[in-house]
């Protein structure tokens, strides 16, 4: 009887300190011409979202490709786009006179030592809230295509991605995708094999999924997008349609409406279909409280939690389609999709903008109303994390890289010395969704490693570490297309 009162007390205090939270918060070169198809499908009307854009710029944006006068910084990205092995800069920017954000290419040139502007992208997207954009290996053949994603006046979605290639008498900007769509568009990003890692073989592309609804039958359409080698283009393989029923009532209240579905959000979930919750853990449990009023949505992992504020939402048969933003970053935006199994009961589907990441990740699954979670919980345990005993190796030894570096680990402070190298800086570890994490930050202006890398052991048999780069978002991770590092005990005759 003692531990049921326990456990009662425990959820109770969860959604107390939720709601708690949430009231306390919130009251106190020449340019290339670029030509391709079009994909369009039917629009559904949305209401635009303020653009805090003097929020968003950072001063810590450095372009390295000559910009106009009449030209202001938005944000960059570094990576390799022409394939040289040389990171490139692609830059967002805003022209005086010009609402729409535009994109300018600059290709690093080894022969000059500088980075030379070789085109421009025009965007149709004005509000930079919405807008992301990477470089990414869509087609699994080792080549970075540049990749954005946004909403545009009308609320539709768009995502639109190219190729950059480089001969030595041109500049070619081909786009390979340009896709819309009334809600979400996400990249499909499946898990690579062992061999793309090592860049011993190629893997099949990604696929790309559009969502949007009917403007004739109401219901909701799921297209898939697939590469087309031949085309060199990403083509339409596979839609399906379900049918919507029309919009009632319940009780004399309206169904499908903001307003309802926000009624039947209102309080606190938990998730019922993770490895968590059928072994009764609390440990890696995920909580989402939604304040019905405030239209928030507060996530819950482990003693962390993230805010989000709703943008705007389109309600549909038995669910609702919702664009939240961060509280903290307010250029991250999050798609939450919710399909109800019955009043207490939902499947959640999360797709976040800013990183133009995969559809899927931990938060990703059946939620139930916390009335009667306490079977699914017990006292809180002390984390075990599971990079502890990578960190514990890294620290215990010296190590050294197949090129010769040199490389100690201790206290949160690495060193890497070589004739050629040298190199000094902090670390930490995390755990994210199961994997153990390493990232890095140098202090100097020879950085040997790059932000974040996946720890595994190559050989089981053997003490070696295995350090692949990877790109973090708050619940997904991929793999990037750069150098893997190979770690291996130090041993004296190798001076």
């Amino acid at each position: 009887m003692h531990k049921k009162v326990v456990l009662a007390l425990f959820v109770v205090a969860i959604a107390v300190i939720a709601l708690i939270f949430l009231r306390q918060k919130y009251y106190q070169a020449p340019e290339e011409k670029i030509t391709a198809s079009r994909v369009v499908i039917p629009q559904v009307g949305r209401t635009d979202s303020d653009d805090d854009e003097d929020d968003l710029l950072s001063p810590r944006n450095v372009s390295k490709v000559p910009l106009n006068m009449d030209e202001t910084l938005l944000s960059t990205v570094d990576m390799d786009f022409d394939g040289d092995g040389q990171d490139d800069q692609v830059n967002a920017i805003r022209v005086t006179g010009n609402p729409f954000i535009t994109l300018i290419v600059g290709l690093f040139s080894p022969q000059k030592g500088e980075y030379e502007r070789v085109a421009s992208i025009s965007t149709p997207i004005r509000q930079i809230s919405t807008f992301s954009y990477t470089g990414l290996d869509l087609t699994g053949d080792h080549r970075n295509a540049l990749v954005y994603q946004g909403v545009i006046d009308t609320g539709k979605s768009v995502l639109q991605a190219f190729f950059i290639t480089r001969n030595e008498t041109e500049v070619a900007v081909t786009q390979i995708a340009n896709l819309e769509g009334d809600n979400n568009i996400f990249i499909d990003q499946v898990e690579r094999s062992d061999s793309y890692i090592m860049a011993d073989a190629n893997d099949p592309s990604y696929s790309i999924w559009a969502y949007s609804t009917d403007s004739e039958t109401g219901g909701d359409v799921e297209s898939k997008y697939d590469w087309n080698a031949e085309a060199q283009q990403y083509v339409l393989t596979t839609q399906n349609r379900m049918a919507t029923s029309s919009g009632g009532s319940r009780g004399g209240q309206q169904t499908n409406t903001t307003d309802y579905y926000f009624s039947m959000l209102d309080g606190l979930w938990y998730k019922i279909d993770g490895s968590n919750a059928k072994t009764g853990s609390s440990k890696g449990m995920h909580y989402i409280y939604v304040d019905k009023e405030l239209k928030q949505f507060l996530f819950l992992e482990d003693g962390q939690y993230e805010l989000y504020e709703f943008v705007r939402s389109t309600p549909r048969n038995n669910g609702i389609y919702i664009t939240a933003k961060n509280d903290e970053i307010t250029n991250f935006q999050r798609q939450i999709d919710i399909a109800f199994n019955a009043a207490d009961q939902f499947k959640l589907k999360i797709v976040d903008y800013l990183f133009i990441v995969s559809e899927g990740g931990a938060w990703n699954g059946e939620y139930k109303k916390m009335t009667d979670a306490t079977s699914y919980l017990k006292a809180g345990e002390n984390p075990e994390y599971k990079y502890v005993s990578f960190i514990k190796k890294l620290e215990s030894t010296k190590w050294t890289t197949a090129d010769g570096i040199a490389l100690t680990f201790e206290n949160g402070k690495y060193t890497a010395e070589s004739d050629a190298h040298n190199d000094s800086g902090s670390y930490a570890a995390l755990d994210q969704n199961g994997k153990c994490y390493i990232q890095f930050r140098s202090s100097t202006d020879t950085a040997l490693f790059q932000k974040n890398y996946l720890m595994t052991k190559p050989d089981k048999n053997k003490d070696d570490i295995l350090l692949e780069p990877y790109i973090l978002t708050p619940d997904q991770s991929y793999p990037m297309e750069s150098h893997v590092i190979i770690l291996s005990p130090y041993k004296e005759d190798e001076d």
